[in-house]
């Protein structure tokens, strides 16, 4: 994996412009000590993180810098990259640049974050979206028997008419309203 992010660092700092120059410093200083690499983690989202790194390339539109380390926060670059080298442990980087959806390298070295908060639902709304489901499930399979009601009394099929009748009162008996 170090080597995959060292590829992609390499490739990024070849076709991206940083819109804090400073900040390539922290890319370059990944690329000669490869065996920090290994407590960088790409992310998205990554403010979320308690160390944290948000670097936005030129043709992106969102905060050009951000480094986070606790209750430590700074826009500057220089300051992030001395506390960079100065502090080990894992760091969570979030990299904007154009086309970063479409990139195969950020995909392939893109981690979920695991300090990204999950969205929990909550029993009555999943109740709720449930009987929703399943009212529409009920009204379109009575559309659909109603049609077919009709084609069995055109050909006069009247076991036919007899079994989807019956179906037909099935599906209504569960309706729940």
């Amino acid at each position: 994996m170090v080597e995959r992010k060292r590829n992609f660092l390499k490739r990024f700092v070849a076709h991206h412009t940083l819109r804090k120059r400073e900040a390539k410093w922290i890319l370059d200083y990944w690329l000669r000590h490869p065996e920090k690499l290994g407590n960088v983690h790409f992310v998205t989202n990554a403010s979320v993180s308690p160390r944290s790194l948000v670097m936005t390339a030129y043709g992106f539109d969102g905060e050009p810098f951000r480094y986070r380390r606790g209750d430590l926060v700074t826009m500057n670059p220089e300051k992030a990259y001395h506390d960079i080298r100065l502090h080990d442990g894992p760091i969570y980087v979030e990299l904007n640049f154009q086309g970063m959806m479409i990139d195969e390298n950020w995909v392939d070295i893109v981690e979920q974050n695991p300090f990204e908060p999950v969205a929990e639902v909550r029993d009555e709304v999943s109740s709720s979206a449930q009987t929703v489901i399943q009212a529409s499930v009920a009204q379109f399979e009575e559309e659909r028997l109603l049609i077919e009601i009709d084609k069995a009394l055109d050909r006069r099929d009247e076991n036919l008419f007899r079994n989807l009748t019956t179906q037909l009162h099935q599906v209504r008996a569960s309706k729940l309203f």
